[in-house]
Formats: C-alpha cells, structure tokens, sequence
C-alpha cells in the first residue's frame, strides 16, 4: 500500500522531503533513535512517517525514502511515455530517467558511505524534476507531474 502523493503534496516536495530526511537522518543519528526522531526536523512530517513505517535506522530511513522517491519517478516516466512526443514531454522523459539513475547511484554511494557522491546525485536528481517542471512553465502549462 504505497502513499497517495497526489493528496499529500507535488512529486518535487517528495524528493524534497527526501533531501530534507537525509540531512536530518545524518545528524540525528543515535542507537537509539525512533521514528518521531527521525522526522522531527523533516518539513513534512506525516509524509516522512508514511514512509518510514517505523524504521528507527537512519541509514535503512535514508535508503526507504530513495526508494520511495525511485518508484514515484519510474511511474512518471512511464505515465510521461504514454503522453506523446512532444518537445516538452521528451524533456520529462529525459529527465525523469537522468533522476532514477542518479537515485539510483545514490543508493550504492549510501552504502558506500560516501555522502558526497550521495549529496550530488541527490542535487542532480531536484535539478531534474525542475528542469522538467521549467519546460511546462515555459510554455505557460501546469507541470501534469507536480
């Protein structure tokens, strides 16, 4: 059962929250961390708890929130391949494959505790979703991915 993003909040607040959990998770690091811990310096809260679903491990919250925000990407990339071949979809669909591969490499640098190679493909992944949202708002549209 995965979380109704549409009623929480636009799919770039999500990698925000993300973002905004990883920096939290780094420095609230404790063998004895809870959950409420966890998200408490998160900017959305509830969608913070929805998604750890009671992971008390910094690194496993940072690790379910990427995740989380790869399987959201997958399916706006694969909802922007039935939308046509427009200039401003292709650049959706560039960008949200450029983003789960970067999320994707963000995994293996966690792992690697690499926080660096992490923080960057994390930036590169925002940089995609609004580059994405951009292109719509040239063209005087709402982003149908936000």
């Amino acid at each position: 059962m995965g979380i109704n993003i549409k009623h929480q909040c636009s799919f770039p607040l999500v990698f925000l929250a993300t973002a905004t959990l990883l920096l939290a998770g780094q420095a609230t690091a404790t063998a004895t961390a809870t959950v409420s811990d966890l998200c408490a310096a998160t900017e959305y809260k509830p969608l913070c708890r929805a998604t750890l679903k009671g992971i008390t491990d910094p690194n496993a919250a940072i690790e379910a929130s990427i995740n989380q925000v790869i399987l959201k990407s997958k399916h706006a990339y694969f909802r922007s391949r039935t939308m046509g071949n427009d200039e401003t979809t292709e650049i959706c669909k560039e960008m949200y494959d450029d983003a789960i591969t970067d999320l994707e490499n963000s995994l293996k640098a966690l792992k690697a505790k690499d926080k660096g190679t992490l923080d960057s493909n994390l930036s590169a992944a925002i940089s995609y979703y609004s580059s994405c949202d951009d292109s719509y708002a040239e063209m005087g549209q709402e982003s149908p991915f936000s």
